[in-house]
């Protein structure tokens, strides 16, 4: 497993283009690597990257606060045939 900590540099509603209805909205956040020790087990001195999230449930955007950090935990995960990779 591989921890990083992150820090909500980016939140933002955003509307499907297709179906401008508001009760339809989804948000995105932006997650930034944060600096510190705490990254030193992926990055050895200046953590870099972000991790870009659209959120289409309101109780798990309401989870994300501006400003706030949060670990990220990649655990490697089995892939079987209905997995696929979401349009970016």
């Amino acid at each position: 497993m591989v921890r990083c900590k992150m820090i909500v540099t980016e939140k933002s509603d955003t509307f499907n283009q297709w179906n401008a209805d508001p009760s339809r909205a989804q948000s995105k956040i932006k997650l930034t690597a944060a600096t510190g020790p705490t990254n030193k087990t992926w990055a050895r001195y200046t953590p870099s990257g972000f991790i870009e999230l659209q959120i289409d449930n309101p109780a798990a955007m309401d989870q994300f606060k501006l400003g706030q950090a949060y670990f990220v935990d990649f655990t490697e995960a089995p892939l079987n045939e209905a997995d696929e990779i979401a349009a970016s």
